[in-house]
């Protein structure tokens, strides 16, 4: 006889934020995705120079880029995991136009974490109807696809 029952899954291997800071997703080194840590990232709590914006980050994307970064397959040594996302904007620097706090965007940031700064020309609102999550997974297929037909494709 089958009895259909719940049992709770194990959490080890849990990653656990620094406690009082800013953090991201980082690697502590490369060749497997095991190496995964959530280390602290003081440039997400600097105040902001010009032209740059604070969201807060409510979905990251993770593409192939990620991959080949924790693997220790891409060009660039110090790359961060993480490059898109979507989120509020929870502070606007100086000579920052068409973003304000409040609005919710979906971009390109330099890590993926709670909290993320960036320039401002790196994000645009999101469409009505779409969820963080959707618009987490939109700029770089966007981006990609517009290089390939506008750049590529003359």
């Amino acid at each position: 006889m089958y009895v259909a029952r719940l049992a709770q899954a194990a959490v080890a291997g849990v990653l656990t934020p620094p406690a009082g800071r800013a953090w991201r997703l980082g690697i502590t080194g490369k060749g497997t995705v095991d190496n995964l840590v959530l280390e602290g990232w003081p440039v997400a709590e600097a105040p902001l120079a010009a032209g740059q914006v604070r969201v807060a980050l409510r979905a990251v994307g993770v593409n192939f880029r990620d991959v080949l970064i924790a693997l220790g397959m891409y060009p660039e040594a110090d790359a961060a995991l993480g490059q898109e996302g979507a989120g509020v904007v929870v502070e606007v620097g100086p000579e920052v136009a068409g973003v304000a706090v409040g609005d919710a965007v979906m971009g390109l940031f330099p890590g993926a974490g709670p909290v993320a700064v960036t320039d401002h020309r790196r994000v645009v609102g999101m469409p009505a109807g779409l969820s963080f999550i959707q618009a987490a997974g939109v700029p770089v297929v966007f981006l990609t696809a517009y290089y390939g037909l506008a750049d590529l494709g003359r």
